[in-house]
């Protein structure tokens, strides 16, 4: 059976799909979440297009190893990606703005067209479901950096760590939203998503916690010791001042 009589015909994780490609530059759509993004190169819009004009309006929004790239070819794009669904749209006249959600990890078969814009074929690529005492044990240790780099970066009104716990009941999914939330560069975020188990997924972003915990500390304790050496430059100066204030009396 060929691909074509597959995707006709198959149904589940082995069947293929058609989708139009949207490059992504300098970040990385996840399953599940939401993600901003913006299309104003000829192929982007036209792949936005083409997603608009299907009946589901999904695509393939997938990283691009070189940002640089233009147009991206097929060697410029990472082979796993995130099958995507636009909810919202909105014309500009710099392009579109788009409000996406991420459905489904997918990776990518082979190239079916380069012009107009990039479609692919990709074939899903569930979500590990690995058990053991060692993934909920990842999870507290990771949930507990978190907090304290929330606690150190004063961000408690925008971030409630429980709360994100209680929203990613699957550990890989938590990795997913958190990671979302830490300004990683691509190929951090890139091996992620190309997690291939939960305690892999686990595993990384405890390290990336660890390492952001690590600057968060440093940084904390510079401005201490900046403050400290401005307190103790204010006192000399009053010190002086009152000195100079005595000296003129007598």
């Amino acid at each position: 059976m060929t691909d074509d009589q597959t995707l006709v015909t198959a149904s589940g994780p082995e069947a293929l799909a058609s989708l139009p490609v949207l490059p992504l530059r300098g970040t990385v759509l996840f399953p599940y979440l939401f993600l901003p993004l913006s299309a104003g190169r000829p192929a982007s819009l036209a792949a936005v297009e083409a997603a608009l004009a299907s009946e589901d309006k999904t695509f393939l929004a997938v990283a691009l190893r070189n940002p640089e790239a233009d147009p991206p070819t097929r060697d410029d794009l990472y082979t796993i990606g995130t099958r995507a669904v636009i909810k919202k749209m909105a014309r500009s006249a710099s392009g579109i703005e788009l409000l996406v959600q991420g459905l489904e990890r997918v990776t990518v078969v082979r190239v079916e067209q380069t012009e107009p814009y990039l479609r692919v074929r990709v074939r899903s690529l569930p979500l590990p479901e690995d058990q053991g005492p060692e993934i909920e044990a990842l999870r507290r240790a990771v949930l507990e950096l978190m907090s304290r780099a929330v606690e150190l970066a004063h961000a408690d009104a925008a971030v409630n760590v429980a709360q994100l716990a209680a929203q990613a009941q699957d550990p890989l999914v938590l990795a997913f939203l958190i990671g979302s939330m830490m300004s990683l560069d691509v190929p951090r975020e890139q091996a992620l998503l190309e997690a291939s188990s939960r305690v892999e997924g686990l595993r990384l972003l405890h390290g990336y916690l660890a390492r952001e915990l690590e600057v968060l500390e440093l940084r904390q304790k510079i401005t201490s010791q900046a403050e400290s050496e401005m307190s103790r430059e204010q006192r000399e100066y009053l010190l002086r001042q009152q000195l100079r204030a005595i000296q003129g009396e007598l």
